[in-house]
């Protein structure tokens, strides 16, 4: 038996090396962040790296937990979180099954009106004005509404849909089935993890979104999560922090890199759990005829 070449064995060690080295570029930010928000005021303050807190200390967090807006901004995340995924989750199958069967006429133009819709956008002012005529200012409907439909992920779903088998429908409609009996009792069953991937799309999307909020909302006890960090990072709206009884405040990088881990919690406590879903589903869904 021969033995391996060199550049056979050594291949693998570099790959390692390689995959190492990406891990650590994206892993340290969160690592830094992390560290600074554990860290009392004059390690805060210290340029630099941070890989651990030398200083331990939980200033910054019981200031951020007295921030009333912090526990509003999570509760209409939640919302949008929630009722969106929900409503997205039932507009993508309602348009994708129909979409996907060959049965359906003039498919091919609504699927290049559905493509049209990735390609061209109206812009800011004409959303706004359609959220004004539709009485969406200022109402949490805004943050759900504009976004139930997503063209992409209707278009991932018509994949999937198209990759189940015909003759389990055909089999369904022989024994008298519907629609919508098949829908329910045969498609979505079989799609979870295409249903996961998406609605984990949608979650992260509604988790991160803050755009909407800065355009139609101006009701602060209706501002999302992310609109909150917003001010504690950008707009350095730290005067209910540095107002508070403590006689040494924590530092300002202290509670910025805390409103981060705060705001990153959601999906650094769902997504573990919806991995195996998430790879499967992508790559199904990535499957085409």
């Amino acid at each position: 038996m021969k033995s391996k070449r060199w550049q056979d064995q050594i291949a693998p060690g570099l790959i390692y090396v390689v995959l190492s080295v990406l891990a650590l570029i994206v892993v340290y930010p969160f690592v830094h962040v992390l560290a600074v928000s554990f860290s009392g005021r004059g390690e805060a303050l210290r340029s630099g790296f941070h890989f651990f807190p030398r200083d331990f200390e939980w200033q910054a967090y019981k200031e951020l937990i007295d921030y009333p807006f912090i526990w509003s901004g999570y509760a209409n995340t939640l919302f949008r979180m929630v009722a969106g995924t929900a409503l997205t989750l039932l507009v993508t199958v309602c348009a994708a099954y129909p979409l996907s069967r060959p049965e359906l006429p003039m498919k091919r133009v609504l699927i290049m009106l559905l493509l049209f819709t990735m390609i061209f956008d109206g812009g800011i002012v004409p959303h706004y004005l359609l959220m004004k005529e539709l009485h969406l200012l200022n109402s949490r409907l805004v943050y759900i509404l504009p976004s139930a439909a997503n063209a992409f992920q209707v278009l991932v779903m018509i994949s999937f849909f198209r990759s189940i088998p015909s003759a389990l429908v055909e089999a369904a409609k022989i024994d008298g089935a519907r629609d919508l009996r098949i829908l329910f009792r045969i498609m979505l069953p079989l799609s979870i993890p295409s249903l996961v991937t998406v609605g984990l799309w949608s979650m992260v999307f509604h988790i991160n979104a803050f755009m909407d909020n800065l355009l139609y909302i101006t009701d602060q006890s209706k501002y999302v999560l992310q609109q909150i960090v917003r001010q504690i990072l950008i707009e350095n709206k730290l005067d209910p922090f540095t107002t508070a009884t403590n006689v040494i405040p924590p530092a300002p990088e202290s509670l910025k890199m805390a409103a981060v881990i705060v705001c990153s919690l959601p999906v650094l406590v769902v997504y573990p759990f919806l991995l195996q879903y998430f790879e499967k589903g992508t790559m199904i869904g990535s499957v085409k005829e």
